[in-house]
């Protein structure tokens, strides 16, 4: 399917503007490989994002994992009624439909609102953070839970809701917000070679000078064990991990 996108939708080859959106299930909730990535890595891959310099809006297509409902509507709003087009590829598990802390007030939909690259932790002091997690997508609701049952406030979860083009200044300004944190972490819940941790870490290096260090699942050929014991073994150790890192 990446093949016919390419050949089809890259902008630059045809010289075309198309506001198509690709709405693409992902997440490991326990089912089998074929129903658990919807292989964001590869996308990102074949995106034009540079790895040493800051993204303008010109790279040939825009990856998203939003996590909100408000930050899909803006997502949405934001494709159709800027002043030129290009292609849109959303993470959205369905997970996200029913879960409960997956909503946002009225107010967020309203004037003045927009979407945001990155959602910042408005729920801890800055000047007492002294580890940072960075995350995309709906991993961030069973980190954000976690902390909560471990009382970790010393914690920030940040949200990249855009992943291309990288939103190199509005993640700048989280890692000066959280500039006495002592430790940087990367969580995601794919495994290391899948997601988004390859496409990240060189951006952050180059450009931030931040080395993140990763917590996940381990490099596999396969997106899911599919085996359910198994896969909630691996979902704790993943939620857990970042938590008790240093």
């Amino acid at each position: 399917m990446t093949c016919v996108l390419v050949c089809n939708l890259h902008t630059g080859k045809w010289q075309f503007q198309t506001p198509l959106v690709l709405l693409l299930p992902n997440g490991m909730d326990g089912a089998g490989p074929e129903h658990s990535s919807c292989r964001l890595e590869r996308f990102l891959q074949l995106s034009d994002s540079k790895e040493d310099v800051v993204d303008g809006d010109a790279v040939n297509w825009h990856v998203a994992y939003p996590t909100t409902p408000a930050q899909y509507y803006h997502l949405l709003r934001r494709q159709m009624v800027r002043n030129f087009r290009k292609p849109l590829v959303v993470a959205s598990p369905k997970v996200l439909l029913r879960l409960p802390a997956a909503v946002s007030p009225l107010s967020d939909l309203g004037p003045d609102v927009y979407f945001e690259p990155v959602l910042t932790d408005k729920t801890v002091d800055p000047n007492k953070v002294e580890r940072v997690i960075f995350c995309s997508g709906k991993h961030y609701y069973a980190l954000a839970e976690e902390r909560e049952r471990t009382g970790h406030r010393n914690t920030a979860i940040i949200r990249i809701e855009l992943l291309a083009p990288f939103p190199a200044h509005h993640v700048s300004a989280e890692v000066m917000k959280f500039s006495k944190a002592k430790s940087w972490i990367w969580s995601q819940e794919e495994n290391r070679n899948m997601g988004a941790w390859t496409f990240v870490s060189p951006r952050f290096a180059t450009m931030l000078n931040v080395h993140l260090k990763y917590h996940g699942r381990p490099t596999t050929a396969t997106p899911a064990v599919g085996v359910g014991k198994r896969h909630q073994q691996e979902a704790a150790e993943v939620i857990a991990s970042p938590f008790s890192a240093h």
